[in-house]
């Protein structure tokens, strides 16, 4: 067995996994990771250099996965990674934004719930990530159900 942690980061969503390389997961390891998601409902894996590949590659491990919606700067994806979002405060030379949502306007958003059939899981690659600021967090639909009176739920 690979030597990895797991630590919980609430009761009631997510976990760290550290000590995995997301870029050379055998299928005895993505089980212990996709073991671990099912648990969690999240997992943070912290120090990975991940290129557009790696991440796409690891990502199709949980499922098919859905084309990136159309950004503020009229692109669709990535050149070549119709699957990948950039999410981006920088600029590029001509002062136009290279990503989106990166005045801060995302401040609380649930990915692609208006859709039909929303998809289970979504990745987030942090590339450049602030000392002070710049915090992901995670809830639990699964959690807050389990949490209401039982009349509610049978409601």
């Amino acid at each position: 067995m690979k030597n990895y942690k797991v630590i919980a980061l609430s009761s009631a969503v997510g976990a760290e996994m550290n000590d995995i390389n997301l870029t050379c997961l055998d299928d005895e390891m993505f089980l212990e990771v996709e073991t671990a998601f099912n648990r969690y409902g999240g997992l943070l894996f912290r120090n990975q250099k991940l290129n557009s590949d790696d991440l796409v590659n690891f990502s199709r491990r949980f499922g098919d996965l859905d084309h990136a919606p159309q950004m503020e700067n009229g692109k669709t994806a990535v050149d070549g990674y119709p699957e990948i979002y950039i999410v981006s405060n920088i600029l590029d030379s001509d002062n136009k934004p290279i990503g989106s949502l990166g005045s801060g306007e995302a401040v609380w958003h649930t990915d692609m719930s208006y859709l039909s059939n929303p998809p289970d899981i979504s990745m987030l690659y942090a590339v450049e990530v602030p000392e002070i600021g710049g915090n992901t967090s995670l809830c639990s639909m699964a959690a807050a159900y389990n949490i209401l009176p039982q009349d509610v739920r049978e409601k």
